[in-house]
Parts: C-alpha cells; sequence; structure tokens
C-alpha cells in the first residue's frame, strides 16, 4: 500500500509540473508574439487578412485592415483561407464581402478564393506578381499566428516582398490565450510534416476539391 501511495503521489506531483511548465510556455509564447505587431511602422503595401471561422476574430481583423486601409497605411486588402470544399464555402470571399462593405472602397479589397489554410495562402500569394511589385505585405491576424505565417512565407524561394505584421486588439481571456497557443503548436507541427503528410491531413479536415 505504501509503495501504492507513494507512485501516486510522484505522479501527481509530475503531473502539476506538467500543467505549470505548459502554463509558463502559453506566457511566454503569448508575451512573445506580442512583438509581430508593427502597426506603427506600416507606411503602404498590401494588407493579407487570414480567414478564421471564429466570428469574433474574423471581424477584430478586418475592422484592423480596414482601420489600416482608411488610414492609408494599406494600399489595398487580400483575404486568404477559408475554402471549405466538403461545405461548399468560399470563407475568404465571405470577408472580403465585409472588408468591402465597412471600408466603403470595394475596389481595394479582394479574396482569394481557392487556399484553405495559412500555407496555401501563402502558396498563392508568394507567386502573386502585383504583390511582389508592392515592395511590402502586412499580415493581419492574431499575433501568435503572424508569426507562423512569416515562418511560412519565408521558407518559399525568391524575391519577396518584405512581410509586417499588425495585430488586431485581442482579448485577454486566459482560456482563449492557452486555446490559442495550443492550436498554433499543432499548426507548427502540420507546417514542419513531410508535404505529402501535410496535405492528407488537410484533405481530411478542410476537403478536398477532387472530392467536393
Amino acid at each position: 500500500m505504501v509503495i501504492i501511495a507513494l507512485v501516486i503521489h510522484r505522479i501527481r506531483t509530475l503531473l502539476i509540473w506538467l500543467v505549470v511548465a505548459d502554463l509558463v510556455a502559453t506566457l511566454l509564447f503569448w508575451g512573445v508574439t506580442r512583438l509581430s505587431d508593427e502597426t506603427g511602422k506600416l507606411s503602404g503595401g498590401r494588407g493579407i487578412i487570414f480567414y478564421t471561422d471564429n466570428a469574433a476574430d474574423a471581424s477584430a481583423r478586418i475592422d484592423k485592415g480596414v482601420a489600416l486601409l482608411k488610414a492609408e497605411k494599406l494600399d489595398r486588402l487580400l483575404v486568404v483561407g477559408g475554402h471549405r470544399p466538403q461545405e461548399g464555402r468560399l470563407g475568404s470571399q465571405e470577408m472580403a464581402l465585409l472588408a468591402a462593405r465597412r471600408s466603403g472602397r470595394a475596389e481595394k479589397v479582394s479574396a482569394d478564393v481557392e487556399s484553405r489554410d495559412t500555407i496555401s495562402g501563402l502558396e498563392n500569394l508568394a507567386n502573386t506578381t502585383s504583390t511582389a511589385e508592392s515592395g511590402k505585405i502586412v499580415f493581419i491576424s492574431n499575433c501568435m499566428h503572424i508569426l507562423r505565417a512569416k515562418a511560412v512565407y519565408a521558407s518559399h524561394p525568391g524575391n519577396q516582398a518584405k512581410a509586417y505584421g499588425a495585430c488586431p486588439r485581442g482579448g485577454f481571456n486566459p482560456l482563449d490565450i492557452w486555446r490559442r497557443a495550443h492550436y498554433e503548436a499543432g499548426a507548427w507541427t502540420l507546417f514542419l510534416m513531410p508535404e505529402s503528410w501535410r496535405d492528407a491531413i488537410i484533405d481530411r479536415l478542410r476537403g478536398d476539391d477532387e472530392d467536393a
């Protein structure tokens, strides 16, 4: 009985330390990624708004992009991601329509209707001549996401436009921060996988055009 009690005590202690380490890592990651916000440095370029299925987050990203467009800190807005073949939805187009309405400048708002996620959205972006000609781009998303988006974008060879980041004013709900940090951990893992594995997982999660 003594041995069993000792083992249980050690397991509980280990779990407590794992939880503490997880919370500390989450806090550090959140704090460091706040540095991704470079709103004060912006002076032109194309704003890239990333799709999200979280309505509040999507609205905040749109408002951030629209505010920068109206302040003439951005030349245009492009929404990427959100193509869901299995649902017959074009998330980027939905967000672009909202951005056009809120800004009153529909001619300066567009959407990439083919990208399903950050990786495919940035692959398309890297191959867009008009983006390269602008000289710089601005990623508009959650700060934790922007860090990954810059890494994905930098992984593409060639002379690309300089990338900046602009984060909407987010909340400080600890649970939301924890969830986003762990979502990012999974997304980083997916990004680092071999391309064939990554595509298979995304096909399963978000659908494949061939099956639509």
